[in-house]
């Protein structure tokens, strides 16, 4: 994500297999996981890795008006988009909901991590 902030793009990046599958841009996070879970033939091994969303600022924003954020609705998305789970960056995330966020990634199966 850092070399990619420069360019003002987005948030986010999905990775699977050593690929990035996609980047976030100005449609959003639901857009780029809809992009994903509509091409699960990107993955070179159909039975290897489900692959990562990950969500971090990008490098020299604003963060007093603009934080990421992640919450219920992106375990939902990145259900759909068949990953294994949710990455971001601690202390560079809001996660809205937080227990509902946690039961809603138990009950689908997928990880949750704050990178530090």
């Amino acid at each position: 994500m850092a070399g990619l902030g420069h360019l003002d793009i987005g948030q986010g990046a999905v990775v699977a297999q050593g690929l990035c599958l996609a980047v976030e841009t100005l449609p959003g996070t639901e857009a780029m996981l809809d992009f994903v879970a509509a091409h699960p033939n990107l993955r070179p091994n159909p039975d290897g890795a489900q692959g990562v969303f990950y969500k971090a600022p990008k490098p020299g924003q604003d963060r007093r008006i603009d934080l990421p954020t992640l919450g219920p609705d992106s375990v939902a998305q990145a259900m759909r988009a068949g990953l294994a789970g949710i990455a971001w960056q601690a202390g560079g995330v809001i996660v809205l909901d937080r227990a509902e966020t946690v039961a809603a990634a138990r009950e689908a199966g997928l990880f949750l991590w704050a990178r530090p």
